[in-house]
């Protein structure tokens, strides 16, 4: 498949990234002294790093690889998760939530949880982010191993194996300094390479304007090319004539098309390494601009992979579902970009999906190495906080490697970490700063509620969705699984989701005289101020009276 003469190009490029990566690695392990340096980079991160790093982490595998291979297979359809939905997020928090986080001075998102509702929700918000940080982890190594497969021709768990070790190395040595170095390099890179890939590949069809037409025979299932939600019969033109959500109608796809936008819309709101970035500007308005800026970039560069997705149909429809799905910028790269970009393409690749895979490990091993190991052992140091934190790097990211090795599905594994977060939560989130009434039984029962109705609700719909998907793939006789086990999950999701938000309401206020809702409070104690949170302030701060303020 590849083409010859670029394989030898092509390695040295990787191998000189993953050389240069090392060594900033090594460079940031210099500023790491103590535990808030490596976790949160000292609390220092101007509107550029923060920017950055905000962007990279989340223009991982899933929105390149992930999304190039849903717009190929469903149109627009299939990227409303990622990117539109994760643009809607990040401005979300910049609009809402970003000042009030930072304000809190917090170090993990679970000492807000700790704080607002006790030890008990704290450990269990450590629990459920860290794991939907590292099924997110493993879909950045199931691209990676893919690239190295592809272009080097090693074996695909050999790939991961590769990616795990690189990751790890820097991860351990330099923390959010190395992360966030990393991370604008990496956005700088994957920018200009896609925008290499579509003004090489856009003429190849005639132009932009052959894929921005809202044409059904536009990609592989045939649904409208560019819809952003539910089509219904009225609006449906007489060349339109697919209904529903991606073919789900009535309530089924109206719930489809919710999930799709709120699954990364809302849930990654409680996501750790989002939240960390925030806790690592250096004030207030750092981080509510560094998100908004990052989800208007998102928006943004990420209709690109969704374009290089649309062209490449026009130009090769035969592509399995898994060549699609999982490896399709790869095969664009190699068949129709010369030498020297293709070698830029793949660095470029590489650098989305380790900009993700680094930030979403060292989420998780500050959240278990600082909050776990402080409510194991509340006695812990500073030194042993940080030895621990960093020892968790390459346990968690084996433990992420088992789930790529497992799954193996990058886009798929990224929307379900994520709606763990939405159905358990969110809503608590919200509530701590915006309902005073919200108290720990009605968290509990936000939590466990929200997870079991989105299990109920999973086990119910599997049925109509496995119809839906039986003899739905030339082939595949029978029922094709993998689709009728995620259209499953992501329509209870938002069951999930309501059942976590009636539970923390009806239980809460049930409760108030037998658990006493506790105060939201900054890290230090102090009762946190609930104004001021929208991101543009009325009253303006210099940089030096804001400065003072923090």
């Amino acid at each position: 498949m590849m083409k010859a003469e670029n394989g030898g190009l092509i390695v040295a490029f990787l191998a000189l990234y993953m050389v240069a990566m090392l060594m900033v690695g090594f460079w940031a392990s210099r500023k790491v002294k103590k535990t808030s340096d490596y976790i949160v980079a000292g609390r220092n991160l101007n509107l550029f790093l923060a920017t950055g790093t905000m962007f990279a982490t989340w223009f991982g595998a899933g929105t390149c690889m992930g999304g190039a291979g849903n717009a190929y297979l469903f149109g627009n359809q299939g990227v409303i998760f990622d990117p539109w939905g994760g643009a809607v997020c990040l401005l979300i928090i910049g609009l809402v939530f970003a000042r009030l986080m930072r304000r809190g001075k917090f170090l993990t998102i679970a000492d807000l949880f700790e704080i607002r509702y006790g030890k008990t929700v704290g450990m269990l918000s450590v629990i459920t982010c860290a794991i939907s940080e590292l099924g997110w982890l493993g879909a950045q190594l199931v691209a990676f191993g893919t690239i190295l497969h592809l272009f080097i021709g090693i074996p695909l768990w050999i790939g991961i194996v590769v990616s795990t070790i690189v990751v790890i190395v820097y991860t351990f040595l330099g923390g959010m300094w190395a992360v966030t170095l990393t991370d604008v390099v990496q956005m700088i890179i994957i920018v200009v390479g896609l925008i290499i890939m579509i003004i090489v590949i856009s003429p190849l069809v005639g132009g932009l304007k052959e894929v921005l037409n809202n044409d059904p025979a536009g990609n592989w299932m045939g649904l409208n090319q560019w819809s952003f939600g539910y089509t219904s019969t009225a609006n449906a033109s007489a060349e339109l004539e697919n209904q529903g959500f991606m073919y789900y109608t009535g309530y089924l796809g109206w719930f489809y098309m919710i999930a799709a936008w709120m699954s990364l819309g809302f849930g990654s709101i409680v996501a750790q390494d989002t939240q960390q970035r925030l806790l690592s500007s250096r004030t207030e308005s750092v981080a509510a601009w560094s998100s908004t800026i990052a989800g208007i970039g998102y928006a943004t560069i990420g209709v690109l992979p969704i374009l290089a997705g649309m062209i490449y149909f026009k130009l090769n429809p035969d592509l399995s579902i898994d060549q699609a799905l999982n490896n399709i910028l790869v095969i664009i790269s190699i068949d129709y970009m010369p030498g020297i970009f293709t070698a830029i393409f793949v660095s470029a690749l590489v650098a989305a999906l380790m900009s993700s895979a680094d930030s979403a490990v060292l989420a998780a091993a500050s959240l278990i190495g600082y909050n776990g190991v402080k409510m194991v052992k509340p006695k812990v140091t500073e030194v042993q906080t940080l030895r621990y934190t960093r020892i968790l790097v390459p346990i968690l990211t084996c433990v992420s490697l088992v789930l790529a090795l497992w799954f193996q599905v990058i886009y798929n594994l990224m929307v379900v970490a994520w709606s763990i977060l939405l159905v358990s939560l969110l809503a608590p989130y919200v509530a701590a700063y915006f309902w005073k009434k919200a108290n720990t039984a009605g968290a509990l029962a936000s939590f466990f509620g929200g997870f079991g109705t989105w299990i109920i609700a999973y086990i119910a719909h599997l049925p109509i969705t496995k119809l839906a998907n039986t003899d739905a793939v030339p082939g595949v006789p029978g029922v094709y699984w993998d689709w009728a086990m995620w259209d499953s999950l992501y329509i209870a999701s938002v069951w999930g989701f309501l059942g976590s938000v009636i539970l923390l309401i009806v239980v809460s206020l049930a409760t108030q005289k037998v658990s006493k809702p506790l105060p939201i409070r900054d890290i230090e104690g102090n009762l946190l101020p609930i104004k001021n949170w929208f991101l543009i302030q009325s009253k303006k701060k210099g940089p030096r009276q804001e400065a003072a303020a923090e």
